[in-house]
């Protein structure tokens, strides 16, 4: 009889975990903070500007991250846009393109970045017209782990390769 009893409990708790995945699953907010929990990874998200002082301002980590992945850029492994101005007499500005990833590898730590731009029209108190905003951020996912390591060692880095770009 315990034995009847020990396989009904177990066929009743597998029965609710199921039961709980499907909810979760049909459930995309309740789903991504499931898989949160359980992740071993975070992501820091650098904007393209900064408020300071309730002005837009823009954000120098950003413009670092820009010019560092730009050279990490492989035509074979994701998706570039190339675009040059007068200003630029003979060279080409090869950026990524929105939601494109690109791993990088630095002293033997993973990580990964994604360009997000959003772009948007919206309506002000005057409905004649129309204004549109974007906003571009970079999202870098890593280790949890590694959080201080990215504060410390890999931010710097890539700021002062940023700055190094910058005078070449």
């Amino acid at each position: 009889m315990t034995f009847l009893s020990a396989i009904t409990t177990t066929i009743t708790i597998i029965g609710g975990i199921l039961g709980l995945l499907a909810t979760i699953n049909d459930n995309p907010a309740l789903f991504s903070k499931f898989m949160k929990f359980f992740s071993n990874k975070v992501t820091l998200v650098i904007d393209e500007y900064t408020l300071e002082d309730d002005e837009r301002v823009k954000n120098e980590v950003y413009k670092a991250v820009e010019i560092y992945l730009c050279n990490k850029l492989s035509p074979q492994k994701c998706k570039v846009k190339a675009s040059k101005t007068e200003k630029e007499k003979n060279s080409f500005k090869v950026t990524l393109e929105h939601n494109e990833k690109v791993k990088d590898v630095y002293n033997g730590h993973k990580f990964k970045w994604i360009w997000l731009e959003f772009k948007c029209l919206h309506h002000p108190d005057n409905l004649n017209s129309i204004h549109r905003s974007e906003m571009k951020s970079f999202n870098l996912i890593y280790r949890k782990k590694d959080y201080q390591y990215v504060f410390d060692t890999y931010l710097p880095h890539i700021l002062n390769e940023a700055k190094y770009q910058k005078h070449i």
